[in-house]
């Protein structure tokens, strides 16, 4: 018995064109570096089988509709590259969001900015929508870095004031922003290459239906996601259109087998698939594939004919044959017997060396978080931070699809933040804003600074322009100081604008 090692582990995620239909990593950099709660697990609904039998037991259930999830980490960082997104890591943001902006082009302040509105040239203000952070590249107020509240023409009303109104010529950084949509989500593959050669699960038509950030004091920023898919694949092979040929020789003569093109979910189905390819190719033979579970091998026989010749070089479509994908050396044809067994076993290994974001993980220290109005820009204490993003889908139901659904939609969202912090003494605000049901902005700033400067290209900014307080607990005992524990429930205003951003600048 051969062991595998999931310490190689590396995971490969693409957007699909079509909800459902795999998309492989094409490229080193269709590749996200995955923490070890990583889990992808197949669901079948067991039907149950009502047919009595003259017995007590039950007769033998059936399998229905298949419904796979997964859930992993995934450290919440910036790609390094200031204007540039995350790699991978942008997929599951822009699953869970529904939109992904990059604005590629820096700005700059023009006169008359304030500490609440930063001013821009004609034209430029629409790069700079509602969500979207700014970085304010002047060291008097520290490179600092504000959400986008609102926009009148090129006139920015920041969500949090900044100390100092900035000067003329200020750079305003260059960001990339997750907003919420109605409709749109990116779906994705998944594929799992556990110990990088020991075995390959994967999973299509994924959605992200909940994603939370987690940020606590001194320790690593990270984001943890559950999806849920279509259709589960364990050793999956891969047959394309320039791959999926056979030619053979048989006692009538000279064939021309063609296996259906797609990503097989195992190697059992592909074999069962090379099997009626055959029979259909030649019907007045009976052939076989089988795939072994020990040698990770395939074995075309025939019972009936007494010649069987893998035209593998020779045939008419050697330039399209399913050979290699299947191990068999293609340099020659396999003739002289009825039975052939594949010449390597089955790779399970990724194709590309992965690369990823070169920036380093997060830690929140020195930090911000701001929590009322616009001018409430003093961080408050917290030792914690997290936010709960939940977006479930509703299934779309179909005879036809091979899963039982067809598709899905997203059919709700629903955002909570939860702050733990000191309670300042004299500070009664969180409380009346929890009885009166008051509007609350919340802005959750991230990154690396240089000095006291906030570094591009390695800093975030999380937003809700509107929520409210629905949950708090005032008085608590937090290493023998007085804290509390509140929830911040995000809507979505009278003007139908969005109520949780996510930004990298």
């Amino acid at each position: 018995m051969t062991s595998i090692s999931t310490r190689a582990s590396i995971l490969g995620i693409k957007a699909e064109s079509t909800e459902g239909t795999p998309a492989l990593p094409a490229a080193a950099t269709d590749f996200l570096p995955i923490q070890d709660d990583f889990a992808l697990t197949p669901e079948f609904e067991l039907l149950e089988n009502a047919e009595l039998k003259d017995s007590l037991g039950k007769s033998k259930g059936i399998i229905g509709g298949e419904s796979p999830t997964a859930s992993f980490s995934h450290y919440l960082k910036h790609s390094g590259v200031e204007g540039t997104a995350p790699k991978a890591g942008s997929l599951l943001l822009k699953s869970l969001f529904g939109a992904e902006t990059t604005n590629s082009t820096q700005h700059d302040t023009v006169a008359a900015s304030t500490t609440s509105i930063i001013k821009l040239d004609t034209g430029e203000g629409a790069s700079h929508p509602r969500g979207s952070a700014l970085l304010i590249k002047d060291a008097t107020n520290g490179y600092s870095i504000r959400p986008v509240h609102s926009v009148s023409s090129d006139d920015l009303t920041i969500g949090f004031n900044v100390a100092v109104a900035p000067a003329v010529s200020v750079n305003t950084g260059k960001a990339t922003t997750y907003s919420p949509a109605n409709s749109g989500h990116q779906t994705l593959t998944l594929m799992h290459y556990v110990g990088n050669g020991g075995a390959v699960q994967g999973m299509a038509g994924a959605r992200v239906v909940s994603g939370e950030l987690s940020m606590e004091a001194a320790q690593l920023i990270n984001a943890s996601y559950s999806l849920e898919g279509l259709t589960y694949y364990f050793n999956p092979i891969n047959i394309a259109s320039t791959d999926a040929y056979l030619d053979f020789t048989s006692d009538n003569g000279t064939f021309a087998a063609t296996v259906t093109a797609q990503l097989y979910k195992d190697p059992h189905q592909l074999a069962d698939a090379i099997a009626v390819a055959l029979n259909t190719a030649d019907p007045l033979e009976t052939f076989t594939c089988v795939y072994s579970d020990t040698t990770g091998k395939f074995t075309i026989a025939t019972s009936t004919s007494s010649v069987l010749s893998l035209l593998w070089n020779t045939g008419g479509n050697t330039a399209n044959t399913i050979g290699d994908k299947i191990g068999f050396s293609v340099a020659a044809d396999d003739t002289g017997a009825t039975s052939y067994t594949s010449d390597t076993a089955q790779s399970f290994a990724s194709s590309y060396t992965p690369t990823y974001d070169s920036s380093d993980p997060l830690v929140a220290k020195s930090n911000q978080l701001f929590i009322g109005e616009a001018d409430d820009a003093l961080c408050v204490n917290a030792a914690s931070f997290s936010v709960s993003i939940e977006v479930p889908k509703a299934d779309i139901m179909s005879i036809c699809a091979e899963s039982g659904k067809s598709g899905s939609i997203p059919s709700e969202r629903t955002v909570v933040a939860t702050v733990s912090a000191l309670l300042e003494k004299f500070d009664s605000d969180k409380f009346r804003r929890l009885r009166s049901n008051t509007e609350t902005r919340l802005a959750y700033i991230f990154g690396e600074k240089s000095g006291s400067n906030w570094v591009a290209g390695k800093c975030g900014c999380f937003y809700m322009p509107t929520c409210t307080i629905t949950s708090l607990t005032p008085i608590e005992d937090v290493d023998g100081l007085v804290g509390f524990t509140a929830e911040f429930t995000a809507f979505v205003n009278n003007s139908n604008e969005g109520e949780v951003y996510l930004s990298f600048v």
